[in-house]
């Protein structure tokens, strides 16, 4: 009965030993491919942060840009501002003026003449 017996432990053990290698190896597939799914995610997030540091040294250049552009509206607003009136400039302005005048009075000197 010994001989018999130990083919039925061996087998026994044979079997619990298949049977534990078949659960190991269900658990290392869902282990591979838990870390599939984390790679997936660790390059989706890789790839959101170059797509922000994009955007970040766009808006830089942006910022930039509207930054010298401001700044050369300014100089040339004051550069018109601090212009000052020329000798003919002057006698223009008075002139046009001399001539409004003269047209109003003019034309209220029309009105009142009967």
């Amino acid at each position: 009965m010994t001989a018999g017996g130990g083919e039925f432990e061996r087998g026994h053990a044979a079997g619990e030993i298949a049977a534990r290698l078949a659960n190991h190896d269900q658990h290392f597939a869902a282990i591979n491919g838990s870390l599939e799914r984390v790679a997936n995610e660790l390059h989706q997030m890789r790839m959101e942060i170059q797509r922000q540091g994009d955007r970040a040294e766009a808006d830089r250049l942006t910022v930039r840009t509207t930054a010298e552009a401001l700044k050369k509206a300014d100089d040339a607003r004051r550069a018109a501002g601090e212009q000052r009136w020329t000798p003919m400039g002057r006698i223009a302005v008075m002139a046009g003026a001399l001539a409004a005048l003269a047209g109003i009075a003019f034309g209220i000197w029309s009105l009142i003449r009967p």
